[in-house]
């Protein structure tokens, strides 16, 4: 149940990238190894002969994304401050131009203040699982938690923008506004969803995954939060845009930028529409930059979102996207059935909720 907040250039350029067929925007997936073992996790490989690309090639994959009009990069993982050569590789994309940012889970930040001090980010981007270390630790398998905190300090005083991003499951869901108001107090930007990807990256496992909610459980939270984050003045206006019934979508067309405007490439050196997506992938290194671009978005335009998306009262809630749509059925098409319920009954709790603000406050007139 999140709107958008984002700068109105950067829907802008990626309007005109769509439009005109450039790779606004990547991510480099610099590995898929982690210093933890997040149960949930959907892309962490245990594996420490897993290939990787070297530090040369992702510095020459840079240089092509520059030449092909890339203006963002975003630099993920697992856990990409764990590479003996990530300060290497930073500082080559940044002598490049690109607007930076870095997805983290926060525990080595404090090996990269410098860096991070002399060539800011645009963002750093830390998951956070936890409200304390029992909490951290049960779902992570990492005692880092404090570790974590001081690091995001460390961080606001160097006057770097960060986000919490938090993923809700059943080991943390007891603590989640905890959290949110660990956000409030570090005065962080913070998102939270209660929607769990399924493994199907790591083991095609589609439409499975043991750390998820029940989709009424995740509805009740996504909606619980939201009126503890907004209250209830900050409510009404986002509940009023959601309730808004959707016109659905066209169903031949991908609903967001991945393929259009947008790309991926995983810690092997695939170019992908999305980290997600296995089926819409070609090798930049071996066929070039530009060419691999050409073939993911020429597959990506054949990609059929699920029929019922057409006129889905629920669209604007739900959020359903081709990744979701293949990790839950194995297929781009196939309908999400966990997604539709959980929209659906987030639709329905946030009606109640409305529907008891507007009647407390009309009968206090």
């Amino acid at each position: 149940m999140s709107l958008s907040t984002e700068p109105r250039l950067i829907q802008y350029l990626h309007s005109k990238g769509i439009e005109k067929g450039l790779p606004v925007s990547g991510t480099f997936e610099l590995t898929s190894r982690c210093n933890f073992k997040c149960e949930m996790c959907y892309v962490h490989s245990e594996n420490s002969n897993v290939k990787e690309l070297s530090a040369d090639e992702w510095i020459s994959l840079g240089e092509e994304a520059k030449k092909a009009g890339t203006l963002f990069l975003l630099l993920t993982g697992g856990e990409p401050l764990i590479l003996k050569d990530f300060e290497r590789i930073y500082r080559e994309l940044n002598n490049m131009g690109f607007v930076l940012s870095v997805n983290t889970n926060g525990s080595l930040i404090h090996k990269y203040l410098d860096l991070f001090k002399e060539r800011p980010p645009s963002r750093i981007n830390i998951s956070l699982y936890g409200s304390d270390s029992e909490s951290f630790r049960s779902l992570c398998k990492a005692d880092k938690f404090s570790d974590v905190i001081e690091n995001i300090k460390k961080l606001k005083a160097l006057n770097i923008p960060v986000k919490i991003n938090t993923v809700i499951t059943e080991k943390n869901a007891h603590c989640c506004k905890d959290i949110i108001n660990i956000a409030k107090e570090l005065d962080v930007q913070i998102s939270t969803t209660a929607y769990v990807y399924p493994q199907a990256r790591l083991n095609n496992d589609y439409g499975h995954n043991s750390t998820r909610l029940p989709y009424t459980d995740a509805a009740k939270i996504t909606v619980e939060n939201e009126l503890f984050r907004n209250g209830k003045d900050g409510f009404i206006p986002r509940a009023e845009k959601l309730l808004t019934p959707s016109n659905g979508m066209p169903v031949d067309t991908v609903r967001c930028r991945a393929g259009r405007s947008s790309y991926w490439i995983t810690s092997d050196g695939a170019m992908r529409a999305c980290g997600m997506l296995p089926e819409l992938e070609a090798r930049p290194l071996e066929v070039g930059f530009w060419e691999a671009w050409e073939r993911v978005k020429s597959k990506t335009k054949d990609v059929k979102m699920p029929a019922e998306c057409h006129s889905c009262l629920y669209f604007g809630i739900c959020k359903a996207c081709a990744a979701m749509c293949y990790a839950e059925t194995g297929k781009f098409n196939g309908k999400p059935e966990y997604v539709c319920k959980l929209a659906e009954e987030i639709y329905r709790l946030t009606l109640i909720e409305y529907n008891k603000i507007k009647s407390g406050s009309e009968d206090s007139q």
